[in-house]
């Protein structure tokens, strides 16, 4: 399988449901205008030419990918200065506000999914990201509550930062999430041995998306430095190219998983 054709075919298909870009470039530029007029400071990038990017970018995509200094409204820790957003202590205020954010964010997140799982298989509405989206919300709901447990026991003890590296294995449970009609605790372990049994497939994908990106990042940086507008277009631009990524990532792993399902069912027989 070429990686490079694969991301290919997904420009054209990412096209019939265009309007989906708008959901990454609103949350990112509605979280910067909240960020700066709650702390009222006003966001200026580290200057950069270029950054190699290794990996995936989220999904929803997020200009955060490439200016990794972007401000979060929620919590932003770095080691070498305090916690930063709205949540900087664990009390039941923060708790409350946090589920509340973890339940749009999974709905949103699950929409999305969605589209762009059924791009190019049948024609895709409004109305299927907010049916789809529901359907789904729960398995992203629990999923987006591992993410951020992280962040949890970052609060209590900046050491407990490291168990974000946990979160690793489950690169591919959101993609099983859409893709396979099973369990929410199927999709865990369907996700979980896909990435075990395609290490090769997992790092290729990395470095040939990262180069992507890193080549992307090239004009983003200097967009984000020429202030709020800048930053816009590069979150469109993020948007775009992050949606074409996701949808590469979905497909590679829908046609792989069903290939090594066929061959396990083979080999049964």
């Amino acid at each position: 399988m070429s990686i490079t054709d694969k991301l290919n075919e997904q420009f054209k298909t990412i096209h019939s449901v265009i309007w989906i870009i708008l959901l990454p470039v609103v949350l990112d530029i509605g979280e910067l205008s909240l960020y700066e007029g709650i702390f009222k400071s006003e966001y200026q990038p580290i200057s950069r030419l270029f950054n190699l990017k290794i990996g995936f970018i989220s999904a929803p995509p997020s200009i955060r990918y490439i200016l990794e200094d972007f401000p979060s409204l929620i919590f932003q820790y770095n080691y070498s200065s305090p916690f930063q957003g709205v949540i900087n202590q664990v009390n039941l205020t923060n708790m409350l506000l946090l589920l509340s954010i973890i339940l749009v964010t999974s709905f949103l997140n699950s929409g999305y999914m969605s589209v762009i799982s059924q791009a190019g298989y049948k024609r895709v509405t409004f109305k299927d990201f907010f049916r789809d989206g529901n359907k789904l919300w729960f398995k992203f709901f629990i999923l987006t509550l591992l993410e951020v447990i992280p962040i949890l026991l970052i609060l209590i003890k900046r050491e407990f930062g490291y168990f974000s590296l946990g979160y690793i294995p489950l690169v591919y449970v959101r993609y099983s999430m859409v893709v396979d009609k099973v369990g929410l605790i199927d999709n865990f372990k369907l996700g979980i041995s896909f990435l075990f049994k395609n290490i090769g497939l997992t790092i290729k994908m990395a470095f040939s998306f990262g180069v992507l990106f890193s080549l992307v990042g090239i004009c983003i940086h200097p967009l984000a430095a020429m202030g709020f507008n800048g930053i816009v277009i590069g979150a469109i631009i993020t948007a775009y190219f992050g949606a074409v990524t996701n949808k590469a990532v979905l497909e590679i792993y829908r046609e792989v998983s069903e290939e090594q399902s066929d061959k396990t069912k083979w080999v049964k027989v």
